[in-house]
């Protein structure tokens, strides 16, 4: 499969939009969340992929 299906794009997306938006308590909660309000989750899950397929 070289893409991933629409629907589970939306529920990554929608997962990590409620994610950032809930609050920290830790630094490393506090650098997640802001991380993932710039970077969708299926960039991150292609640059995996991408890393394992060489």
């Amino acid at each position: 499969m070289k893409e991933i299906p629409q629907p589970i794009q939306d529920a990554l997306n929608d997962v990590a939009k409620k994610y950032s938006e809930s609050p920290s308590t830790t630094n490393a909660g506090a650098v997640l969340r802001f991380f993932c309000r710039f970077v969708k989750p299926t960039t991150i899950i292609k640059m995996l992929a991408h890393s394992l397929s060489k």
